[in-house]
């Protein structure tokens, strides 16, 4: 089945490529390709393509080329900071922070430092899953080296006080890193004057193939190396760079950094009429309080609704939505992330996630919440 088929509302797992994308991968495959590691003029040829899209990276971040490594996605971008920093670092102490909301990259990668002897401090969220920073403070320590936390929620859409906790964690000398998949392209970022030590993007949320994601390391933040190989990328992540990927991600970057207003006023219309729409129906929970939410994301749960019928109906109608992170699992688990916020179990199944991309329409939010009601109102009568 063609996209044009679906009502698509999860483009916070993956969207489409943008047609400069596009255009630029067409270009790509008709110029001829050779390892950017080999000494020959090909070579030579394509490691400056490389040098070209780091460059590019890095004037919109407000960073250093040399500041800049690629990934295979935002999975790797954290698991390498994570990782790598509490190696690199483990001499000062073995202590880390991070939040009980965080996407299953950074979740894992804690889990697995806390199976290798460090020390993880979950932090509490408050009902809304924010983290207020005084409780960060206070749970730093003399040991403490590393903490992370994500900018947007990929769940709930919820902005975090991100640059406020990393001053807290630098007043400790604590490194912290900040998983910012969901932020880039709706919160304008300028690492010069922002105090993250790291900070991880993907290319497939952005309109690239996926694949290909960034990691953002300040200058003189050692972190080990956690593959083994070659000596790419400053010899902290081993194997041939994704050149294509690169090329994609440098020219996605340097659109959303262009269309960020245009876009996000886009993105409040269409959430404006879709939470407008969503009020009405029974039973409904939308999950935001506040203003302090990106707008292309919206996510909200159903009370007396048994969830897996919910997905199964909308699956059925071709409508595209989720209740959690793509990568947590291919069944209809409860989120994690609703559940550390106090749901039950069967309220988060009945929870979805919409988000919207730049390619989202007026007419798609009012087709998605006509078939919506439809099979609420169809489930409460056939359940009553």
């Amino acid at each position: 089945m063609k996209r044009s088929d679906t009502i698509y509302l999860d483009h916070a797992s993956g969207t489409n490529l943008l047609p400069e994308v596009k255009s630029c991968i067409s270009g790509w495959l008709d110029s001829g390709v050779a390892n950017p590691s080999s000494i020959h003029q090909d070579g030579r040829r394509s490691a400056a393509g490389l040098d070209d899209a780091r460059l590019s990276i890095a004037q919109v971040l407000g960073c250093k080329p040399s500041e800049i490594m690629f990934t295979s996605g935002a999975t790797e971008a954290n698991n390498l900071a994570i990782l790598g920093a509490a190696e690199a670092l483990q001499s000062k102490g073995r202590h880390v922070i991070t939040n009980k909301t965080e996407h299953p990259s950074v979740i894992e990668s804690y889990k697995s430092l806390e199976k290798n002897g460090f020390q993880v401090t979950y932090i509490n969220c408050d009902e809304n899953g924010d983290i207020d920073p005084e409780d960060f403070r206070a749970s730093i320590t003399e040991k403490t080296i590393l903490a992370s936390f994500m900018w947007v929620n990929n769940e709930t859409g919820l902005i975090h006080p991100i640059e406020e906790l990393a001053r807290i964690a630098h007043e400790y000398g604590v490194r912290l890193h900040c998983d910012a998949v969901q932020a880039f392209g709706h919160i304008p970022i300028d690492l010069q004057n922002s105090p993250l030590d790291s900070l991880a993007l993907s290319g497939h949320k952005l309109g690239t193939p996926a694949g290909i994601g960034a990691l953002f390391v300040r200058k003189g933040h050692a972190i080990s190396h956690q593959s083994f190989g070659g000596s790419q990328e400053q010899n902290v992540r081993a194997g041939t760079q994704n050149h294509l990927g690169t090329t994609a991600l440098a020219t996605a970057i340097e659109y959303h950094a262009e269309h960020l207003k245009l876009n996000e006023k886009k993105y409040f219309e269409l959430n404006a009429q879709l939470q407008n729409q969503l009020k009405d129906l029974p039973d409904i929970q939308i999950n935001r309080n506040g203003n302090l939410y990106t707008p292309n994301i919206l996510n909200c749960s159903f009370h007396n609704i048994d969830g897996e019928a919910l997905f199964i109906r909308l699956d059925m109608k071709n409508i595209a939505v989720s209740n959690g992170a793509a990568c947590s699992s291919g069944s209809q688990a409860p989120s994690h992330v609703l559940t550390a916020l106090g749901f039950d179990e069967n309220l988060a199944q009945a929870s979805l996630r919409i988000s919207m991309g730049i390619e989202t329409t007026k007419q798609e939010i009012d087709d998605f919440c006509g078939e919506l009601r439809q099979i609420v109102h169809a489930i409460h009568r056939e359940t009553t």
